[in-house]
């Protein structure tokens, strides 16, 4: 004869007890969340105030406070400063015209030679008339060949220093685009400057935007 099951049977949950119980899973895992992100929060905060505390103690193996800094390789190896006479900051003293001075450290600038012409008009602009040609010689000392190509030579006349204008005839020929080392090179410049002016003259050597130019003053010899 067939036993009759008398195990109770338990009701299917109601949509309101489901929904308590991921309530209840959903809040468990938020705190969980939460918890952890506090203690990382703790780690980084505990991290950070060690480093602070290094930075501003020094290293971890220590210092010593009685001992000085090691110092640094540009203050142990300073880069020595220009001549104080060229320095590119300050403007120039102008020199006399028959004497050469230094444009930059290892390059010196001479006016070697006055030759009164007759300037030639041969380009647009230009404009013939009694002249005064020049040699402009430059030697470099250094053991380096150096650059010429923003050199710019000029000159003024008079006592409101009147830009003479440049010719390039007769015989004009401008410096080269740069000097080898241990040698000199030379430019020779034509000016349009009046007879009755030439007794106060500036020449003045523009060798780069970095340097202050080279003024020459003074009479233009015979």
């Amino acid at each position: 004869m067939a036993t009759e099951n008398t195990e109770p049977v338990s009701p299917e949950p109601s949509q309101d007890e489901v929904a308590g119980r991921w309530s209840a899973r959903r809040k468990a895992i938020v705190a969980g969340a939460v918890a952890v992100a506090i203690v990382a929060g703790i780690i980084v905060a505990v991290a950070i105030a060690n480093s602070n505390s290094m930075n501003a103690g020094g290293t971890s193996q220590g210092t010593n406070p009685g001992s000085s800094p090691t110092p640094t390789e540009a203050s142990a190896n300073p880069t020595p400063s220009a001549s104080p006479s060229i320095d590119p900051a300050v403007p120039r003293v102008p020199v006399p015209i028959d004497k050469p001075a230094p444009i930059s450290p290892g390059l010196t600038a001479a006016i070697t030679k006055f030759e009164a012409v007759q300037g030639e008009a041969k380009t647009p602009g230009e404009v013939s008339g009694p002249s005064v040609r020049i040699t402009v010689t430059i030697t470099n000392s250094t053991s380096a060949k150096a650059s010429l190509a923003t050199a710019v030579i000029t000159a003024y006349y008079g006592d409101a220093e009147t830009p003479a204008l440049e010719l390039s005839a007769p015989g004009g020929s401008p410096l080269p685009a740069e000097i080898a080392a241990g040698q000199s090179a030379t430019g020779v410049y034509i000016f349009t400057i009046p007879v009755d002016q030439r007794g106060k003259v500036r020449i003045m050597v523009d060798y780069s935007v970095d340097v202050q130019p080279l003024v020459f003053a003074g009479a233009i010899p015979g």
